[in-house]
């Protein structure tokens, strides 16, 4: 079978993309309907559709499941979207498959900009806070682009990435060691890791604007994508000023990722592996394809995380970074023995 990103998928290629399409939001589904049944107190899933419509249930679970629930669903939702299209552009756009926002310096740099602000009390309105975390974003990739010029192979792009992350998270523990507050640091510490917890309406409105310009965005110059991928001879002849071209796309990555670590803080991992799992399921280099598809996996791979991290403890809770980690790692280190993740590419 031809790689090309423009060779048109045969028919029984096309019958498979719909069945793993149908099962992924079955899975969806599924996990939607966990997510809201496991509020506390629990709600058993038959009550669901007559309190979500104001037609059962008595006052306590329809404020638990509507007010607390619910915004908790769509933001782990529209979390893993962003995250897991944000790793995919990067991915593609820089030809590196080690690519993703924390190796790339925007999670640590959108990280240091919210750091400022939770732990200094910096006056900066709420409604902003994902504007100064997309700032912070900005700059940490903007740094590791400009300190990975001259790397010769992906594994060194990403070392660098490693490198400037670490000095950026060093700085963030400089800052917290300024914070005269053991609450606000306690705070911040959960934030850090990657927490949904608590997360209401307010905070549902402060990301869904970004990914619903960021995500469209990203589909719509999904062919710009597919030429950046070529070598730089090629994209030169074919007119298309691909430096320029590069830094729109990581400029999306790093508005989709500020956006989330401005509320949730720095999930790790899944913008790293959903594109590798997109990859497997559409085999072909197109990121016309592969952005949409990383996209819905995102979602349900940080919706399955944030289930977990509501029962593993019951009735305690653990941040979904942590979860994140319990079901990425293993699955890198899978990707990893398979040899899938072209890591001798130049």
């Amino acid at each position: 079978m031809s790689t090309h990103p423009g060779e048109a998928a045969t028919p029984g290629r096309t019958w498979f993309l719909v069945i793993v399409a149908g099962a992924i939001l079955v899975a969806l589904a599924a996990l939607a309907i966990i997510h809201l049944s496991t509020v506390e107190p629990r709600v058993a899933p038959g009550q669901l559709p007559g309190i979500l419509l104001g037609e059962s249930g008595d006052r306590i679970e329809r404020l638990v499941v509507r007010e607390l629930g619910l915004p908790r669903l769509i933001l782990a939702l529209l979390s893993g979207a962003a995250l897991g299209l944000s790793g995919a552009i990067l991915q593609v756009v820089l030809r590196n498959p080690l690519a993703s926002p924390g190796l790339l310096g925007v999670s640590a740099g959108a990280s240091l900009a919210m750091a400022i602000i939770l732990l200094l009390n910096a006056p900066v309105l709420f409604a902003l806070h994902p504007v100064v975390a997309l700032a912070g974003g900005l700059g940490g990739g903007l740094i590791v682009l400009v300190a990975s010029r001259g790397a010769r192979t992906p594994v060194e792009a990403a070392l660098t990435g490693v490198a400037v992350a670490a000095l950026l998270n060093g700085i963030i523990l400089a800052v917290i060691g300024l914070a005269a507050s053991s609450g606000a640091v306690r705070i911040f510490f959960l934030f850090t890791v990657g927490n949904l917890s608590g997360r209401t309406w307010d905070h549902v409105q402060l990301v869904w604007p970004w990914v619903l310009v960021g995500v469209p965005a990203a589909f719509i110059l999904a062919r710009g994508a597919n030429v950046l991928q070529l070598d730089e001879d090629v994209t030169s002849s074919l007119g298309m000023p691909a430096r320029r071209m590069r830094g729109v796309f990581v400029a999306l990555a790093a508005l989709l990722v500020g956006s989330i670590v401005a509320v949730a803080g720095p999930i790790a991992w899944v913008g790293l592996l959903t594109p590798h799992i997109a990859r497997l399921i559409v085999i072909r280099p197109d990121a016309r394809l592969l952005f949409p598809v990383a996209t819905v996996i995102g979602a349900l791979l940080l919706l399955a995380s944030d289930v977990l991290a509501k029962v593993v403890i019951y009735p305690g809770e653990i941040p979904v970074g942590l979860c994140t980690t319990l079901l990425a790692a293993p699955m890198i280190l899978v990707l990893l023995r398979r040899k899938n993740l072209g890591l001798n590419r130049s």
